[in-house]
């Protein structure tokens, strides 16, 4: 982790990091550049850079998965969590997930998923409209207040999730520029980096290489229950598969203060 007040160096000590391992290792290289700091470096190392804005055509899909995604018997497990995850932060505010809500939005994953998994075809990958059509089929009260949390990501303004993947993330250096989100879509759109980089340390895995991923401004995925949650349990499958993270933030006093990050200290010794 680089932790430090603003101007104390910690963008150039990360930048550092990514050359030396670079120019040092065969790893592959991601990072979530939420303020657009490292899409120059990257570009001058002949990397990869994707712009991921509402008016953006570049687009990356929330529901991806792959069928190495977990390593239990099924993948939806740990995808079902990711899901929970992006669910907290679009429904927002106080208002965490209840239990019933987790079960309403738990069953619609795996029914989304089962023809996909029954027939992993690219062209069958669900999308986030998907999701929101089976929720609107569940007779719960709970999974319509979801779906109409959801609408707004699907059919409204903010539909930039709403896509299947269109860029080839096969360049051992990518960089993930998601400046322009802005405030409201930024934590969603750090949750779907994430995802997006645990496929790839999964592809690894079986391929024995090391995956490094940089995240600026990580204590924003700490804010809320479910998410930090996930984010540690993340944090540590990473380093059990290969991964290499590296958590930058200036917000120390926000990072201490959630109640998950003792675990990501202790993953971290």
């Amino acid at each position: 982790m680089i932790l430090g007040t603003p101007g104390s160096g910690k963008s150039f000590s990360a930048k550092r990091s990514i050359v030396g391992v670079f120019l040092n290792t065969k790893d592959d290289i991601l990072i979530c550049d939420p303020e657009a700091e490292y899409f120059p470096l990257v570009n001058r190392l002949e990397g990869q850079v994707i712009k991921i804005s509402p008016t953006s055509t570049q687009y990356v899909n929330p529901m991806d998965i792959n069928l190495n995604y977990s390593e239990d018997d099924s993948p939806l497990a740990l995808k079902s969590d990711f899901i929970l995850s992006l669910c907290e932060l679009v429904i927002g505010g106080k208002e965490v997930l209840q239990p019933v809500d987790k079960t309403v939005i738990d069953r619609a994953v795996r029914n989304v998923y089962r023809p996909f998994l029954a027939d992993p075809d690219p062209e069958k990958m669900p999308i986030l409209g998907d999701l929101y059509n089976e929720l609107l089929k569940q007779p719960e009260p709970e999974a319509a207040r979801i779906a109409a949390a959801l609408e707004l990501y699907v059919s409204g303004s903010l539909n930039v999730f709403n896509h299947r993947t269109n860029v080839e993330l096969n360049n051992r250096l990518v960089c993930f520029d998601i400046k322009q989100l802005g405030k409201q879509l930024k934590k969603l759109g750090m949750l779907i980096v994430q995802d997006q980089v645990w496929n790839r340390v999964t592809v690894n895995r079986a391929e024995r290489k090391s995956t490094r991923y940089y995240m600026d401004e990580f204590h924003l995925l700490l804010k809320e229950e479910q998410t930090a949650a996930y984010s540690v349990e993340i944090w540590k499958r990473f380093r059990k598969w290969g991964g290499i993270p590296t958590a930058i933030t200036q917000n120390v006093k926000d990072l201490l203060a959630s109640r998950e990050v003792e675990n990501i200290f202790g993953a971290t010794r």
